[in-house]
């Protein structure tokens, strides 16, 4: 790694910024070292930090960085077959993919799950010197094909092995996120997902795809054969664990209909409406006085009685209610 990636790299843990240790460098390379947050150790091995903690790798996240290490020089020989067999380019499939990211010449990109780096080629052929691309795995023997294949683009390029569930970046640092098959492995997808639009700063996109069965072929015959093959085209699309800050948030399934992708573009926390806006038509009020006003239940005989005095009154419920109920309220507290 650069000496100076420690502008970006956090603690995966606290947040806080890291300090460099006991360090061998090769002129600007940090290739054997140690990274420091106050309780926290990171080594840095073969030119990479490595932020990933054993106690991190559970269930499917433990399965999957030994798998890929056992693979990683072979991996490169075989994905094509997951292409291959729906018939499509996989060329065409990654690139179709990283056009959702909407990139410039000078984006900062995160790739999470980079492997051997097939994506990693693709998003740097969109990138000139001041653009930037970090890649993150679970695998260090993954990533070791990865920085091969990159190091001949002029852009900034930064590998680390981590968590997704921890990433050990600053916030908002990054214009796009993308992630092609990795969120499977997640230990827990809902802090991934949060993590994710942690790191890209409002009015970036994040994109994540992985493998599924959609609803309406898990009866089918092509459904059922994929899924007895990989119990994971059984598991659920996460939409309901996006975090409250995408926005246009889209949905589709690609790849022989079997694998979602999701897009998204970073906004600031919750969205916000003008529930303020005054309603026209006989009820009146607004979505804030609908919401915050709600009052006790009345008979059915006063609440007839109510809305054939609005009428007559011509006034909306929420007007004659509101101003009644005022009225009444102001004029009993003024008699304590």
């Amino acid at each position: 790694m650069k000496e100076n990636a420690l502008e970006v790299y956090r603690c995966p843990i606290t947040g806080e910024r890291l300090h460099l240790d006991a360090a061998e460098k090769h002129g600007d390379e940090v290739v054997r070292g140690v990274l420091l947050a106050r309780d926290q150790r990171y080594v840095v091995e073969g030119d990479m930090p490595v932020f990933l903690r054993t106690e991190q790798l559970t269930g499917t996240a433990h399965f999957a960085r030994n798998y890929y290490a056992s693979i990683a020089e072979t991996y490169d020989d075989y994905v094509h077959v997951t292409f291959d067999l729906y018939n499509e380019s996989e060329r065409e499939v990654r690139l179709g993919l990283i056009e959702l990211l909407n990139l410039n010449r000078r984006s900062k990109v995160l790739e999470i799950s980079a492997g051997t780096g097939k994506d990693s080629e693709l998003i740097l052929d969109n990138l000139d010197a001041d653009g930037e691309l970090w890649l993150l795995d679970l695998s260090s023997d993954m990533l070791a094909h990865a920085k091969e294949k990159i190091a001949r683009y002029p852009a900034r390029t930064e590998a680390a092995v981590g968590d997704a569930c921890h990433l050990p970046y600053a916030d908002n640092y990054f214009d796009a996120l993308y992630c092609f098959a990795g969120i499977g492995h997640f230990t827990d997808q809902r802090m991934a997902l949060k993590e994710m639009a942690r790191v890209v700063h409002p009015g970036g996109k994040v994109v994540f795809a992985e493998k599924n069965v959609p609803p309406w072929l898990r009866d089918t015959e092509y459904g059922k054969i994929l899924i007895n093959n990989n119990p994971m085209f059984a598991d659920e699309n996460p939409l309901a664990l996006l975090p409250v800050e995408a926005r246009n948030a889209g949905i589709r399934w690609i790849l022989g209909n079997v694998h979602y992708v999701v897009d998204y573009t970073v906004g600031e926390g919750e969205p916000t409406g003008n529930f303020d806006l005054v309603l026209p038509g006989h009820r009146g009020g607004s979505f804030n006085t609908r919401y915050f006003g709600k009052l006790e239940g009345v008979s059915a005989e006063a609440k007839a009685l109510y809305e054939k005095a609005a009428r007559k009154r011509e006034m909306s419920l929420y007007q004659w209610l509101d101003s009644t109920v005022r009225e009444k309220a102001l004029k009993d507290l003024s008699e304590d």
